[in-house]
């Protein structure tokens, strides 16, 4: 297939990091264009990684004819305005989590993308590595027997006062940043939303972001999510699956080095000393690499868009409801997009 020309917004760490050379390494994809506004940035990124055209500006980058599909990995509170503005230039989006501060938020968006026709998806990249879709077949194939709980957290040590998770007005705080993690690892394997929420946050100011949040996600027949997530916690992100027939882990689930093998733990459920376990070995693998080609696939018609913006939407409901569970220390049912 042609390569899907894509232009990157904004110079931000996960862009450089991650997405841009995932991008460069795929031949579904080729980066064309970035833009900051900081013009001598985004002249510095364009030359380290060989993108033949910077802006200072989105809408000049939008401007561009050559660009057909946008990343954006901008501060929260941006990400909605930045897409709207790329849908109605006719670029498709690939946006980073959380799509949206919330669910009206998100809605705005599915909206135009409606208008326009564009693809418009959430970049959660676990959902493409194949460990996790090995997970979900084997969850499928019944081999845990009648899964009924999920436990899953994903917590980090964020040294830096001054970033971006920090502050409010930029959409920080622990729920969007790691939270949303063990909360997609629940829709994503039960396959379905959840229907309530409980939850609490930890704050170190009444006016400032959650720093932690913990709760549960009741889904319907009777399965439940455990979760949690932290900013400035020892660093762990793991995923644990119990049935009627055995347990099944998931360890360094979130964020697993490209280069190195990853593994899937399965228990009978009798194995009460774990002397039983069976490992199951992926080869290395590049999450970024999946979600960029599966994208970039979707938008030349190879596939159907594994994750469009209407999964996005009901994860924005999820999110509103565990933070309504919060204030409200009080269960709060959960609307449902599927």
């Amino acid at each position: 297939m042609k390569p899907v020309r894509f232009g990157i917004v904004s110079t931000a760490k996960i862009a450089r990091d991650w997405v841009i050379p995932a991008m460069k390494a795929v031949p579904e994809c080729e980066v064309v264009a970035i833009c900051s506004r900081d013009a001598s940035r985004a002249a510095r990124v364009a030359t380290e990684f060989d993108i033949s055209r910077h802006y200072a500006s989105l809408s000049d980058l939008l401007d561009d004819d050559e660009v057909e599909a946008l990343y954006i990995p901008t501060p929260n509170n941006r990400h909605v305005d930045d897409a709207i503005a790329a849908a109605r230039a006719g670029k498709h989006v690939l946006c980073e989590k959380p799509l949206a501060l919330d669910a009206a938020d998100a809605l705005r968006l599915a909206e135009v993308q409606r208008q326009t026709g564009v693809q418009i998806s959430e970049a959660f990249m676990v959902r493409y590595h194949p460990r996790w879709l090995a997970a979900r077949e084997i969850i499928r194939g019944g081999r845990l027997g009648r899964v009924t709980q999920i436990h899953a957290t994903y917590s980090v040590i964020n040294d830096n006062p001054q970033d971006i998770r920090f502050q409010p007005e930029l959409g920080g705080g622990a729920l969007g940043d790691v939270g949303v993690y063990p909360i997609t690892a629940g829709r994503f394997l039960f396959e379905a939303e959840p229907i309530a929420a409980t939850a609490t946050f930890e704050k170190l100011a009444p006016d400032g972001v959650d720093i932690a949040v913990a709760g549960m996600l009741e889904f319907p027949d009777n399965r439940n999510l455990l979760f949690s997530g932290a900013l400035l916690q020892a660093w762990a992100h793991w995923v644990m699956v119990i049935g009627t027939d055995g347990w099944m882990e998931i360890p360094v689930a979130v964020w697993p080095s490209s280069r190195q093998e990853t593994i899937i733990k399965l228990r009978k459920r009798d194995d009460i000393y774990d002397q039983d376990a069976e490992v199951i070995r992926f080869a290395p693998a590049n999450q970024y690499e999946e979600e960029v080609r599966e994208f970039a696939r979707a938008i030349r018609g190879e596939i159907k868009q594994p994750w469009p913006i209407k999964d996005a939407v009901a994860g924005m409901h999820v999110l509103d409801a565990v933070r309504q569970a919060a204030a409200q220390k009080a269960r709060v049912p959960i609307r449902s997009e599927r």
